[in-house]
């Protein structure tokens, strides 16, 4: 009888038991403890994003920083899910393993802000599945993981031909014939492709000059007068809601015109100041005599700026609190006909500085 009383004991510690355990490595690949109730959140890569490319596929996310990189590991690890399953990122896949460690502070991000490292390991129609782990140290466990990013292989387009670049008074013209073939040769529906223009300005690397662009030509006004450019055209296939890049095509080289208004600057952000609205920018390519900001409220657009500045910033004190504006700037010729060039992208605010 007395086993009998305390049967029941022992197995309501076992179901405790196994509840406790099942919190502690519940979920796929690598398992993390629980964290102490009201402890701050641990470090996480939060923007993992998967993309198809020549050479393999391409992660990339933004990098940890201060405090949440310093000791840490970034873990890339990956599985495999079944092709059926490949637009579901919540689907059983087999366990991930580690297939790339990396030091955050050995690493350094793109001009865009980004860290990027390329899986050349795959093969085409696979669906892998990656997420990076954020490992304490070298002998740490693991801390987070981040989201999920499944990369849909396929073979992407062939590279375009017959590229030129011509120099015309207000850019540069580039021109392409599409190859309807995709890496294995298999034909392609025009409407189904895009390309997308990068070119080299001097020392610096390869730079997005277009965004998608549908047809056989592209036309550049953000260049500088007399400058030389290198550019090349890289073919894009929309295939199950996802594009897939291809081989770039051959380079071709071009100076710029000898005289045109200079290009906008390409970004234009707002910070709050003391007195007004602080509007920066990035400076433009080649020479110019300045910049002339202007502001738009509603349909009016007027400029700030009586005459060019040298550099940024400017200072706008009339701005009004509770209102929203946009600013953009332009760039103005350093030739004695003293152009104005395009604006930039209009850049929204809203004003929320005590008056």
């Amino acid at each position: 009888m007395r086993i009998q009383r305390e049967l029941p004991r022992y197995r309501g510690l076992g179901i405790i038991s196994l509840c406790i355990l099942s919190v502690m490595f519940s979920g796929c690949g690598r398992k993390m403890f629980p964290r102490p109730e009201g402890a701050p959140p641990p470090p996480q890569v939060k923007d993992l994003a998967a993309q198809v490319m020549p050479r393999g596929v391409e992660l990339s996310w933004t990098p940890l920083s201060g405090d949440e990189a310093k000791g840490n590991i970034y873990s890339i690890m990956r599985s495999e899910v079944k092709w059926e399953n490949r637009a579901c990122l919540e689907c059983p896949a087999p366990e991930s393993r580690q297939i790339q460690k990396m030091d955050p502070a050995a690493v350094k991000p793109d001009p865009d802000g980004k860290l990027r490292w390329i899986d050349t390991d795959v093969s085409y129609r696979r669906a892998l599945r990656y997420q990076i782990s954020l490992i304490g140290g070298e002998k740490g466990g693991p801390i987070s993981l981040s989201n999920p990013a499944i990369a849909k292989v396929y073979p992407g387009p062939a590279a375009p031909v017959g590229v030129v670049a011509i120099s015309q008074p207000q850019g540069i013209l580039l021109q392409w014939k599409p190859v309807l073939k995709n890496l294995e040769g298999k034909d392609l529906k025009v409407a189904d492709l895009s390309f997308r223009v990068e070119r080299v300005v001097g020392d610096k690397g390869w730079e997005k000059a277009s965004p998608h662009v549908k047809g056989n030509s592209y036309y550049d006004q953000s260049v500088a007068p007399e400058h030389s450019y290198t550019y090349r055209v890289i073919p894009v296939l929309f295939i199950d809601e996802v594009n897939i890049f291809g081989e770039p095509s051959a380079t071709v080289s071009v100076k710029g015109p000898e005289s045109m208004p200079p290009s906008p600057p390409s970004k234009v952000w707002i910070v709050p100041a003391q007195g007004g609205l602080e509007v920066n920018w990035t400076e433009s390519e080649g020479k110019n005599s300045g910049y002339h900001v202007y502001r738009r409220e509603g349909k009016e657009i007027i400029r700030l700026t009586a005459t060019p500045l040298q550099r940024p910033p400017f200072l706008d004190k009339g701005a009004k609190k509770g209102l929203t504006y946009f600013y953009a700037v332009s760039a103005v010729s350093s030739q004695p006909d003293h152009k104005e060039g395009l604006l930039s992208k209009w850049t929204e605010v809203r004003n929320l500085l005590p008056q």
